[in-house]
């Protein structure tokens, strides 16, 4: 029906080079796919590490409620020691986390956004930041959803355009962004400020919860 020569197909088969089809197979089509697919694969795994981190309420936890038990001696010294530290987290360590979510916003932001200023990506990065970092003391699935976006989409910008990004262009960018000095700083403080008042208000609700449960129920 379709007139199909079964003759003409055996000998082209026949005359095929399984040993190059196979080798060209193997070294250009499964590696570039297998490149690929390591890289989708590791970026996701970075993108997972990267809202789950930025999204999570409690960054840094203390429990006092440990010391409460008779065995423990001291216990006084011990939750002044545990509440130090975990002020100190929040004052130290916090503000690294701030800078380095900040850097990989401000990458992100660089490579989707072409024509954006130095100016409005690090403004729009700090405030990505802090509404991720509000939503997570509001409804956590809220700010796991936020944080993703950016990187995400990116990956469908890559998808859609593979030649779109430019590492030239990327650092050249990277490479100007100290020039805004104190402007940085601002930015970097104000998410800082926002993550302590909203860590005081928190701890606040917590220990009023604490008071008036008990009252409750008798």
């Amino acid at each position: 029906m379709f007139g199909i020569d079964f003759n003409q197909t055996i000998s082209t088969l026949q005359s095929l080079d399984y040993y190059n089809l196979i080798y060209n197979t193997i070294t250009t089509t499964y590696l570039e796919l297998l490149t690929f697919t390591i890289g989708i694969f590791l970026y996701a795994v970075f993108i997972w590490f990267f809202y789950r981190n930025l999204a999570k309420r409690d960054l840094f936890k203390v429990d006092l409620s440990k010391y409460d038990h008779p065995e423990v001696k001291h216990k006084s010294f011990k939750k002044s020691v545990s509440a130090f530290l975990y002020i100190l987290k929040y004052g130290i360590i916090f503000p690294f986390y701030v800078v380095f979510w900040f850097v990989v916003l401000s990458v992100f932001l660089f490579v989707m956004a072409k024509n954006v200023t130095i100016r409005q990506v690090a403004l729009i990065s700090i405030a990505m930041v802090s509404a991720v970092r509000i939503t997570s003391y509001f409804k956590e699935d809220l700010s796991h959803d936020l944080a993703k976006l950016t990187p995400l989409a990116l990956l469908a910008i890559f998808f859609t355009d593979p030649n779109f990004f430019s590492l030239d262009l990327l650092m050249n960018r990277l490479g100007t962004i100290t020039s805004l000095g104190w402007e940085i700083i601002k930015f970097l403080s104000f998410c800082i400020l926002l993550e302590w008042a909203l860590r005081i208000l928190y701890s606040v609700k917590v220990a009023v919860s604490r008071t008036t449960i008990p009252k409750e129920s008798q």
